[in-house]
C-alpha cells in the first residue's frame, strides 16, 4: 500500500513538470554522468530509454555513443523479462503498450550486462540506502538480483529520499544519478 501511495505521487509530480524543466534535467543528468569515471572510461553501458515523464536518457544515451562507447539498451519481454539490443540512433524505435520506446535490433540475451561496465536502470524514488522504487512490474528487480556491474539509478532531483518503501525481495542500487549529481550508497 505505502508503495502504491508513493508511485502515485511521484508519478503525479513528473507529470506537473514542464516539458522544458525535463529538457534542461536530461541535458544535466547527461553531464553529470559523463563526469563519473565508471562511465566515463566505459567500454560498454547499459541503459534505459526513457518514456516521456521519466528523467531523460536521450542525451546520456547520444553522448555515450558519440563517445564511442557501445550503450545497450532493454527490450520488455512478455516473461516480465529483459532481453538487450545494441543502441543504434538510426536503428528504428517503436513504443510499446506500456509506452516503453524499445530499437530494433538482434537481441543479445540477457547475458549481455555481464560485460557492462555499469547498469543505468529508471526508478521513481531512491532512498539514501540505495532502495529504489520502480514501476511494480520487477523487470528490473530480475535484472539487479544477478548483476556484477555497478547499478545507478536515474532520478530527478527531488525524487532523492531519506527513505523509500522497499520489501525484503528489492535489490539495492549502488548509485542515484540526478540533474544536480551522483550520489553514492554509503
Amino acid at each position: 500500500m505505502a508503495k502504491a501511495r508513493a508511485r502515485d505521487d511521484l508519478l503525479a509530480r513528473r507529470r506537473a513538470m514542464t516539458v522544458g524543466e525535463r529538457a534542461e534535467a536530461a541535458d544535466a543528468i547527461a553531464l553529470q554522468a559523463l563526469a563519473v569515471p565508471i562511465v566515463a572510461r566505459a567500454r560498454r553501458v547499459a541503459c534505459y530509454l526513457s518514456m516521456p515523464f521519466e528523467p531523460g536518457t536521450g542525451p546520456l544515451v547520444a553522448s555515450l555513443h558519440a563517445r564511442g562507447i557501445e550503450v545497450i539498451v532493454p527490450l520488455s519481454l512478455a516473461d516480465h523479462t529483459l532481453d538487450w539490443v545494441s543502441y543504434d540512433p538510426e536503428a528504428p524505435i517503436a513504443t510499446t503498450g506500456l509506452g516503453i520506446p524499445e530499437p530494433d535490433g538482434d537481441r543479445l540475451g540477457a547475458d549481455a550486462l555481464l560485460s557492462c561496465d555499469v547498469v543505468i536502470v529508471p526508478a521513481l524514488a531512491v532512498d539514501h540506502a540505495g532502495h529504489r522504487l520502480g514501476r511494480g512490474a520487477g523487470y528490473y528487480d530480475r535484472v539487479l538480483a544477478g548483476l556484477r556491474a555497478p547499478a545507478c539509478a536515474v532520478v530527478f532531483t527531488h525524487e532523492l529520499l531519506a527513505e523509500v518503501p522497499h520489501e525484503a525481495h528489492d535489490v539495492p542500487v549502488q548509485m542515484a544519478l540526478t540533474p544536480a549529481g551522483l550520489f553514492r550508497v554509503p
